[in-house]
């Protein structure tokens, strides 16, 4: 998982989490066009619907800059966030100076208290790889939630991944110009999706690239679902559609999972 950054004609080798470090304060830029305060809302609606704990004891995995805890604190709720990068979530805290964070990996998160609603959006359980992880993370949730608590995250399945260029961005923030593309790749066979990021930053007449590697996890919905009932879960599956709350239609590839503890 390798990243070379390359700046005039020098390359430079580090981790992946270095290349978040680096370019944490960009993270937001790259995520402009999410609308965090329409996922909250949805959060809400989902509460509503699945939820029976009755509590606002909130957790984000993979909280990023803490966008959704803000919201979701502005909504009334207790929260705590949990990352893999330190410097998501200084960030984090930045932004939501009230929310109980933690540096930790999805597969292994522990919290004191217990969670009325757990969230994992952006598609961020795929990070936990190979699949055993992303079934620990499932199995982290259901220890951490309440009765009657909900695990809401989204998915896509290994069989609609596109295989094309995926996301790409340019934006100009003033002295800096900036270039993102995000892309999956699966193999067609296995656990493995990858994941190949490309950012390049030109500003005063230089250019600066990052090319990065993720392993990702490739799954089936029907497999995930079974895995969650195995569990112990009670599952619901919705089409992804943050504007919406509809039931999955058995057809689309990506969806939103409503996991409840009994």
């Amino acid at each position: 998982m390798a990243f070379t950054a390359i700046s005039g004609e020098v390359t430079l080798m580090a981790n992946s989490n270095q290349l978040y470090a680096q370019l944490a304060s960009y993270y937001d830029h790259f995520c402009h066009h999410i609308d965090y305060d329409e996922q909250s809302a949805f959060i809400q609606r989902a509460m509503q619907c699945f939820m029976l704990s009755g509590g606002a004891q909130y957790l984000d995995l993979a909280c990023g800059s803490g966008q959704l805890l803000a919201l979701m604190h502005a909504r009334g709720h207790t929260v705590s966030g949990l990352d893999n990068s330190k410097e998501m979530l200084s960030q984090a805290h930045q932004r939501c100076p009230e929310a109980d964070l933690k540096l930790c990996d999805l597969a292994q998160f522990q919290f004191p208290t217990s969670f009325d609603v757990i969230t994992c959006l952006l598609y961020s359980m795929h990070y936990s790889h190979p699949l055993k992880n992303m079934f620990s993370a499932m199995e982290c949730a259901f220890q951490a939630l309440k009765s009657g608590g909900i695990y809401l995250f989204d998915l896509v399945d290994k069989k609609g991944i596109a295989n094309d260029n995926g996301i790409m961005n340019r934006l100009d923030i003033g002295s800096e110009l900036l270039s993102f593309q995000s892309r999956w790749w699966y193999r067609g066979e296995g656990d493995v999706l990858d994941l190949y990021l490309s950012i390049i930053r030109e500003a005063k007449g230089q250019t600066d690239r990052w090319d990065d590697h993720h392993l990702m996890t490739a799954v089936s919905i029907p497999v995930v679902v079974e895995q969650l009932k195995s569990i112990g879960f009670e599952v619901f599956v919705l089409e992804r559609d943050f504007s919406s709350l509809r039931e999955w239609n058995g057809l689309s590839d990506n969806v939103l999972v409503v996991a409840r503890k009994p």
